[in-house]
């Protein structure tokens, strides 16, 4: 499996409830649709909650940076090559042209980061 994983930090005009409801209920379902077309074997959102005292506590505890993303977005693709084989379609194209149309809606990609990993599963 291949995943990509995304750091996502908002657009400077949006607070994280704004961006975080985009997220869910437009981004998402929009990914979802496009699943078939962009290969995609498994998508995850996950939000931050910044707002609450026990991030900070967290991170005091473990001597860590404060959270500065508003979310966490994963994809899975069953490999590389099936990454790129949406890269050779024009329906797979359109796709990731309309997904990342999309993402300049609600995220500030010039401040977030995104890269391919391989998970080492440890439990589970």
């Amino acid at each position: 499996m291949l995943k990509m994983t995304m750091l996502v930090r908002r657009l400077p005009s949006l607070d994280h409830d704004e961006f975080d409801r985009y997220w869910r209920e437009t981004h998402g379902p929009l990914v979802t649709s496009l699943a078939l077309p962009l290969r995609i074997r498994r998508y995850v959102q996950t939000t931050v909650d910044a707002g609450d005292p026990v991030q900070d506590a967290l991170r005091q505890a473990r001597g860590t940076l404060a959270v500065d993303f508003d979310g966490l977005g994963e994809l899975w693709w069953d490999s590389l090559d099936d990454y790129r084989a949406v890269r050779s379609t024009p329906e797979g194209l359109a796709a990731v042209a309309e997904v990342t149309a999309d993402e300049r809606r609600f995220v500030d990609l010039s401040r977030s980061c995104l890269w391919f990993g391989i998970e080492r599963p440890m439990i589970g």
